[in-house]
């Protein structure tokens, strides 16, 4: 018996519009995605522009930061934006006393980059090297904020001038240390002398609980904090509110990072791709490492008139910059 293949036409159903119209739209997209994805090859095998930057630190803005862990969150930003921006990026850390022995440096080896507290930018501003490019949130994306002087709730004391000879406890931490300054031109102000002559005791602590919890005990006489600090301080423990406030500053500006305009960059682009990162730190974990070391949750676009109050005081204490 011979077996003979079974021939069948095949059946070819009619497509259905829909069916047409999908079929289109995945063509229409595979044509629209393919030179995308041509061209993300074409970025990942283009070679990273080489480039230096030197990084300056002054100590104060990084204060109970280690070094070396400031200089190693450095360099790892510097990969991950060096990633995106298509640099091969070098970054040299070096830190420095105060605003002086930064200035002191010759001009060839003068950095690219200076992360300083606000005070100390005035100090060197005179220079004329550096121009600010932004400043670091105190927290909740602000910039601004001021400090004060709490006593305890049972204190008989309504002004400054009754703290003489009193013990004061100062908060003095990453942005916080415009304190030290505004208490200097208050007494000043107030022709009571001194920090030294006019307390009785002063007692320096980089701890917020540290430095007014023995206020609200009545164990010391004063603390000094800023606003931000002791706000969440009371969010947590609102009995806290029952210091009473002698003393006020104007909001006041803390860490400032700044560019040397007069430096040689080895890509007309790189500085303006370096604030761009800055700027965008919180979004990354590498930048929010640097943020954390500097005790910040935030970079932010500097203006001029962020300086005015802390410019001020400075011109009171200095005297105006010729």
């Amino acid at each position: 018996m011979i077996v003979h293949p079974c021939r069948c036409k095949r059946f070819k159903p009619t497509p259905s519009p829909l069916y047409t119209i999908r079929c289109c739209f995945l063509t229409l997209l595979v044509i629209f995605l393919m030179p995308m994805m041509a061209g993300t090859a074409f970025a990942t095998d283009t070679p990273l522009i080489k480039t230096h930057i030197k990084v300056a630190l002054i100590q104060s803005a990084f204060l109970g930061s280690n070094e070396n862990d400031a200089a190693a969150a450095f360099k790892t930003f510097a990969k991950t934006i060096g990633k995106h921006k298509g640099y091969d990026m070098e970054i040299t850390v070096s830190t420095f006393k105060d605003a002086s022995e930064l200035a002191a440096l010759p001009e060839s080896e003068r950095p690219h980059i200076v992360i300083l507290e606000g005070w100390a930018f005035l100090e060197i501003e005179k220079e004329g090297w550096l121009t600010p490019v932004t400043v670091t949130s105190i927290g909740r994306g602000k910039v601004l904020t001021p400090y004060k002087i709490l006593v305890p709730a049972s204190s008989t004391a309504n002004t400054i001038e009754d703290l003489r000879g009193k013990a004061i406890n100062i908060l003095f931490m990453p942005q916080t240390q415009t304190a030290l300054p505004w208490l200097r031109s208050l007494l000043q102000q107030h022709k009571l002398g001194t920090m030294a002559s006019f307390f009785g005791d002063i007692l320096i602590e980089n701890d917020p609980m540290k430095a007014m919890l023995p206020v609200f005990f009545g164990q010391r006489d004063a603390g000094l904090i800023n606003a931000e600090k002791f706000e969440l301080m009371a969010e947590l423990n609102p009995q806290l509110n029952k210091m009473r406030v002698i003393a006020t500053s104007q909001p006041l500006v803390s860490g400032i990072t700044a560019v040397n305009h007069t430096a040689v960059w080895d890509n007309p682009t790189i500085k303006e791709d370096f604030i761009d990162a800055l700027l965008k730190l919180h979004l990354c974990p590498a930048g929010q490492q640097i943020l954390h070391l500097f005790k910040t949750d935030q970079v932010i676009a500097y203006r001029p008139e962020y300086l005015d109050t802390i410019r001020t005081i400075h011109q009171a204490l200095v005297g105006p910059q010729l």
